[in-house]
């Protein structure tokens, strides 16, 4: 994989240029399958033009374009909700006939008939971020999105090898087992289970290396994260999900796990549970580590906004985990050039990074990092 960022430096400056630049491009009147200069042509349309995880994947997508040589034009309805706008935008980047197309669907089955009239033109198209799940048209050859599986991994061996959790499960036993948390907001979106998979899955895997722990550590609360410990358990990692998606239930399932006896960490498994967690925290206030109500709990997260990023700056999170949009746009556009080429393509990982109160304000760290 190509590193996360190369060209570390210019980046910040690039993603305030990257939208005017862009809709530059997208105002092109050119058609076919090559721009106005005879090079190769490559669109790709976002769910959200403005928003800045999509800027930045439009960054990687434009440096991986000047690499190798082809013209990008970038799209996106005004807001994720405005599917019918991107339904729009899609449709006419068919009519262009460009090379290829990369596309984050904000609405999988109402973008099919475009990709189906894509496919019939023999117009490649590769899935970025969350892609076009379950696509049916045969046009989406692959995708270049996060690992989900292996992102929540990542998320359990930061907090397995945290000296302070070490300490609270050192004084774990079967009568008085230490509880960690994990609040997932559904047990169907493809990629909040994966995350939980992988999250629970490694940290039995990482705990269980411990002093004392060696088959003690189990998961329980739902039907699919359920692994009885072979002894006793001393640690139980129990995964709770709300009765709907709403704010209001992720809240008050945050504020249930919270007054769980033994709660010695909390993994909040996408944005929408992080903002639980902090709304159940008085704006994370409770989680202030000299004075809180929950100063020893150690609260990890997934993803970023702005509510989160204060979290992990203030030390009242441990720290999160982010997706890397740059990847996603690098990958993308690469994936579409090598697909027009007729080349075999195939998903590719596009990589996961923590951060905590000590590197969130790198410039590595920080351009991943959306409001």
């Amino acid at each position: 994989m190509t590193p996360m960022l190369t060209r570390r430096t210019a980046l910040t400056a690039a993603l305030a240029s990257a939208c005017s630049l862009s809709l530059l491009a997208a105002c092109s009147d050119d058609g076919g399958s090559a721009g106005s200069d005879g090079k190769m042509k490559v669109i790709i349309i976002s769910k959200s033009y403005q928003n800045q995880f999509y800027q930045a994947a439009f960054k990687g997508a434009q440096d991986a374009a000047d690499e190798l040589g082809v013209d990008l034009e970038t799209n996106g309805p005004d807001a994720e909700s405005n599917v019918s706008q991107q339904v729009e935008q899609l449709a006419s980047a068919v009519n262009q006939r460009p090379a290829a197309i990369a596309l984050a669907a904000c609405q999988p089955d109402a973008v099919q008939d475009a990709l189906v009239n894509a496919k019939n033109q023999n117009i490649p198209v590769i899935g970025f971020d969350s892609g076009v799940p379950d696509d049916a048209s045969g046009a989406v050859l692959a995708t270049a999105t996060t690992d989900n599986e292996a992102a929540g991994g990542n998320v359990a061996t930061n907090l397995a090898a945290n000296a302070d959790l070490q300490s609270a499960l050192a004084s774990a036993s079967a009568d008085s087992p230490a509880v960690i948390g994990v609040l997932a907001q559904d047990s169907t979106s493809g990629s909040i289970v994966q995350r939980v998979d992988g999250f629970t899955a490694t940290l039995v895997t990482e705990l269980e290396k411990l002093d004392g722990l060696a088959g003690a550590v189990d998961v329980s609360g739902q039907q699919r994260w359920t692994t009885p410990s072979t002894n006793p358990a001393k640690v139980k990692i129990v995964v709770t999900v709300p009765p709907t998606t709403s704010q209001a239930d992720i809240q008050s399932a945050a504020t249930s796990i919270l007054s769980t006896d033994g709660l010695v960490a909390l993994f909040a498994a996408n944005q929408d549970a992080v903002n639980g967690v902090i709304s159940a925290t008085a704006d994370a206030s409770q989680l202030d580590r000299d004075s809180g109500r929950y100063k020893d709990l150690l609260v990890v997260g997934f993803d970023a906004g702005t509510s989160q990023k204060d979290a992990v700056r203030s030390g009242a999170f441990l720290g999160s985990v982010t997706q890397d949009p740059y990847q996603m746009g690098y990958q993308a556009v690469t994936l579409a050039v090598q697909a027009a080429n007729g080349e075999s393509v195939a998903d590719v990982d596009t990589g996961s990074h923590w951060y905590d109160s000590s590197n969130i304000d790198d410039e590595d760290i920080s351009v991943l990092l959306y409001d």
